[in-house]
């Protein structure tokens, strides 16, 4: 049933929602125990953020341009990056496995199973690495 899941709610809503139980579960713990703050990170698995994650992402970077003497929007570019990559990295080991010793469980070889002929279009094709 379509009413009880999150397909008609707008992303911004259920970002929300997320930070509310994250904040709900964790702060109280995080704050008496640890002594610390906590900010929630919601995270989608395109790379999508929610306000919490954007923000504290923002100062981050904000911090490290200060102290480094680089430009913001190189560090924040930077830190963009490197989260995509690690959440797309995540996803694709959800879906794939971590790579290691080949089970023999598995029919396909890597070339023949679906998920290795996708194009998620990160890395531009080149065809020869002959200057052109």
């Amino acid at each position: 049933r379509f009413e009880c899941s999150n397909v008609f709610k707008p992303i911004a809503d259920i970002y929300k929602e997320h930070e509310a139980a994250k904040k709900r579960e964790y702060e109280e713990r995080v704050l008496e125990t640890e002594k610390g703050s906590f900010v929630p990170l919601v995270l989608t698995t395109s790379g999508g953020m929610g306000p919490a994650c954007k923000d504290m992402l923002k100062r981050l970077a904000q911090k490290i341009a200060e102290k480094r003497g680089e430009r913001y929007s190189d560090v924040i570019n930077h830190l963009r990056t490197r989260l995509r990559f690690s959440l797309l990295r995540g996803v694709l080991i959800a879906l794939t496995g971590e790579r290691g010793i080949p089970s023999n469980k598995c029919e396909k070889t890597r070339e023949e199973h679906d998920m290795y002929s996708i194009n998620f279009n990160l890395v531009p094709e080149q065809t020869s690495y002959e200057p052109r």
